[in-house]
């Protein structure tokens, strides 16, 4: 007999007694219950006909409502209170101010512009008027000491800059050429090239992260999540009382066990006593240490998130805590010879214990405290979570970066995931040895964002939602597009490449966007 004790107590808030309610209850949820005849409830209970009428009567009154306003619900009035949840303050972190002069010197961070080779090319390009960033002036005062040169001439000067004017205005695009289809060859045909390559992620074992073709496609077809979404966590110089914290290892090593998911099998062994029917946790000293948390909190969490009574072998320093399914305070101790737990309801609770998240961000797997060449030190994790990441004090959010694209649309708008793609791919090609052109990459990102979302460039993203319908149908699904573009008298007007292509006629693209006319002369 396998006694479902939710229906017995329900039973027994009816007013049933406690005999015939531990029978009804063999086996059966309260939904199998209300359905019983009154023959069969006399069956189960031993009783005559009138009484088992008047049982019937009792269980079809609480069935129709869950309480009902006859004689049997009048008799035992159950008041369940719901327990309060107490909500954890938001703490308001101060709102950053865009510094615009810090921001430049960020970005140009990079840059020698205190090296002659440098300071002569800035004053001819000022000279010249040219139109050239620092960034360019840069490379060419690297290529001219990559050569040995250390400082140069104003002529020199001048022959390099008209030199690099001259190659950048040959690099223009023209008129009307077919930018798309050069972008597609020169991301398709390094492409080939690509193998797929997986990255070891520093001071983590067996951890990998996706680089190569693989990660190529998850940006390009837009996923929601990557297969292994990481961050890199920058802290600010100074925390909230003015002392440094950026080069402070062990105060950035607390922010990072603070990040870190942890779940109980992280700080405890857990033993399930199957005959007993309880389940124990050995707490492990040194890992509540690591994670910087007590055995009290432990219990406390565990109690709160479980809505069980715990057991412990200490008030103020537990070791050991004791769990029992359906055991929600002391005084339901004294009911558990008499209504034992099953033994799924057991195994129910060991699964709901081993995935309970006690601490940490949801989504942080892992936060390893780094070192960057300029001396301070960042977290890197497995696993993402920008939103909840920024809500921390301490963490610099205008340097803070995750590699999933799709989070940081969400969180800090299109324009932030469209440079994120931009990085993302360059990064790719970078670590397969792969030379593109920027160019390129940024066309890409273009046509995925373009609509103000995130497109994956596919059938259900850029390619399915060109106009043209023959263009649609040359990419995939082809006869579904014809036959709706008929259906609703859809109309092509063929000014794209793909349907000219496959109509046969000249693309208005190059040469084909001109009309060039030979009339010779009448004589």
């Amino acid at each position: 007999m396998v006694v479902k004790s939710a229906t017995k107590k329900k039973l027994m808030d009816m007013g049933v007694p406690e005999e015939y309610a531990h029978q009804l209850a063999d086996d059966r949820k309260w939904d199998d219950v209300k359905q019983l005849t009154a023959g069969e409830i006399a069956q189960i209970c031993g009783l005559a006909s009138d009484e088992a009428n008047a049982l019937h009567n009792r269980l079809a009154v609480f069935g129709k409502s869950g309480g009902g306003d006859g004689a049997g619900a009048a008799a035992t009035t159950v008041v369940r209170r719901r327990v309060a949840r107490r909500k954890t303050a938001k703490q308001q972190l101060v709102l950053q101010e865009y510094d615009a002069d810090g921001k430049i010197i960020q970005l140009n961070r990079d840059l020698n512009t205190d090296d002659e080779i440098f300071k002569t090319l800035s004053a001819v390009v000022a000279e010249e008027g040219f139109s050239m960033t620092e960034r360019i002036i840069e490379d060419l005062a690297s290529g001219a000491r990559a050569r040995g040169k250390s400082k140069l001439t104003k002529p020199q000067a001048k022959k390099i800059i008209a030199g690099a004017e001259e190659h950048l205005t040959r690099s223009r695009v023209d008129p009307f050429e077919a930018v798309g289809i050069v972008t597609a060859q020169s991301i398709g045909e390094p492409g080939t090239q690509m193998t797929m390559r997986t990255f070891h992620y520093a001071g983590v074992a067996t951890v990998n992260v996706t680089q190569g073709l693989p990660r190529i496609i998850e940006i390009v077809d837009a996923r929601k999540e990557p297969n292994t979404p990481t961050m890199n966590i920058y802290v600010e110089e100074k925390d909230l009382k003015g002392k440094p914290l950026a080069t402070n290892e062990s105060a950035v090593q607390k922010l990072a066990a603070s990040l870190e998911t942890t779940t109980t099998q992280d700080i405890a062994d857990i033993d399930v006593e199957v005959a007993q029917r309880y389940i124990t946790l050995q707490l492990k000293n040194s890992h509540l240490k690591l994670k910087n948390m007590t055995g009290a909190e432990v219990r406390d969490k565990l109690q709160r998130a479980l809505r069980l009574f715990i057991q412990a072998d200490s008030d103020t320093k537990p070791k050991e805590l004791k769990i029992i399914p359906g055991v929600q305070k002391e005084d339901d101790l004294a009911d558990i010879g008499t209504n034992p737990p099953t033994y799924t309801e057991l195994l129910q609770l060991e699964e709901k214990i081993k995935l309970l998240r006690l601490k940490g961000v949801p989504g942080i797997l892992r936060a390893n405290v780094q070192k960057d060449k300029d001396g301070d030190y960042y977290i890197s994790t497995i696993g993402s979570n920008l939103a909840k990441v920024s809500d921390f004090a301490g963490v610099d959010r205008s340097r803070t970066y995750t590699n999933n694209i799709m989070e940081i649309h969400a969180y800090l708008g299109i324009e932030a995931a469209r440079q994120a793609i931009i990085n993302e791919l360059l990064l790719t090609l970078d670590g397969a040895r792969l030379d593109v052109d920027v160019r390129h990459l940024l066309m890409v990102s273009d046509v995925m964002t373009s609509g103000g979302v995130v497109r994956a460039i596919g059938r259900h993203g850029v390619s399915g939602t060109k106009h043209s319908i023959l263009a649609r149908a040359a990419f995939e699904v082809t006869t579904n597009h014809l036959l709706k573009a008929g259906i609703i008298g859809e109309r092509d007007n063929l000014t794209g490449v793909a349907e000219n292509i496959i109509v046969g006629q000249p693309v208005a693209l190059g040469t084909g966007s001109v009309e060039l006319f030979y009339i010779p002369d009448k004589e």
